[in-house]
């Protein structure tokens, strides 16, 4: 029989064994371990680098909303963008006999809007909108339209071109319900159908109905027609003198939160109750606008 002596050796031996074994298991451990976190760190880089590459994309310029939807509609608005590129004025339309005295009506001069385009809307940030189909069935824009920065509008008339600077950010819903209209075609061949000549100066355009209305001998009809959705007023001004200064392109409506797609055109400044969404200013071709409220109304 072994010795005690040897008998506790022979222990602390198995045991040191058993140490070295559970150390080796141990070490293995760590470096699984390791090696694992290392590969994970590195796929989180590459995750984080591609989010920062898709959302700033390559030219560093805010990127984009990554909704498919709004992208989209960017993309629609960039395939129309130049629809009116090859449409000149024509020059078509008559001009009619001024009613003395009268300062509310139908222009004497016919004013066509021969074609419309939006540039395509920064969609770097976004805002909800709401847009209800006044019959349940009629198509509205998208409930997340662009709002970062403006856009260009190109309103190409019988009398020549006017552009404006659309304040997209201020008004993200009414310029998104612009870029939806206007790149189907909703308001070539309109007719401007209304002018106002003394203390409110401004031509009123966007009635899909006005021009039948008018060439069908009914002129009091015109005024009531709508892109068949509306939505509430946005970018309104305060209440002060002239605080819809000459060149504001804004939004004519019949009541908070009506809305639709007819527009008025200030050629002179003037003052009403900050009731209606201005939608941005003129840039070039303010003087047919004053051409034609020089003419008159009939």
């Amino acid at each position: 029989m072994a010795s005690k002596q040897a008998q506790r050796l022979a222990a602390r031996q198995q045991l040191q064994q058993r140490m070295a074994v559970k150390a080796e298991e141990e070490r293995r451990r760590r470096t699984v371990a390791w090696s694992v976190g290392g590969v994970a760190g590195l796929a989180a880089l590459v995750l984080l680098a591609w989010g920062a590459f898709a959302w700033l994309g390559p030219d560093g310029d805010g990127g984009g909303s990554s909704d498919p939807d709004v992208q989209q509609l960017v993309k629609d608005a960039e395939a129309a963008a130049d629809r009116c590129g090859d449409v000149e004025p024509s020059g078509e339309g008559a001009t009619g006999t001024a009613t003395e005295g009268l300062t509310d009506g139908r222009p004497v001069q016919d004013v066509y809007l021969e074609c419309l385009q939006m540039s395509a809307p920064d969609a770097s940030s976004t805002a909800p909108c709401m847009y209800t189909s006044m019959d349940g069935t009629s198509p509205v824009p998208l409930a997340t339209q662009p709002a970062a920065g403006s856009q260009e509008m190109t309103i190409v008339t019988n009398l020549g071109v006017i552009t404006a600077d659309i304040e997209t950010a201020e008004a993200p819903c009414t310029a998104g319900s612009f870029t939806f209209l206007a790149k189907d075609g909703y308001f070539d061949d309109q007719q401007c159908h209304r002018l106002t000549t003394d203390g409110i100066y401004v031509l009123q355009c966007g009635d899909p109905d006005a021009r039948a209305a008018i060439e069908a001998g009914t002129p009091e009809n015109a005024g009531a027609g709508s892109p068949g959705y509306q939505y509430g007023e946005e970018n309104t001004p305060v209440e002060a003198e002239a605080n819809y200064p000459a060149g504001t392109i804004a939004m004519a409506n019949a009541g908070a939160g009506t809305t639709g797609s007819q527009f008025f055109i200030v050629y002179e400044d003037t003052t009403l109750g900050a009731d209606y969404t201005i939608l941005g200013q003129i840039t070039s071709g303010l003087d047919i606008v004053e051409q034609v409220a020089a003419a008159g109304v009939m």
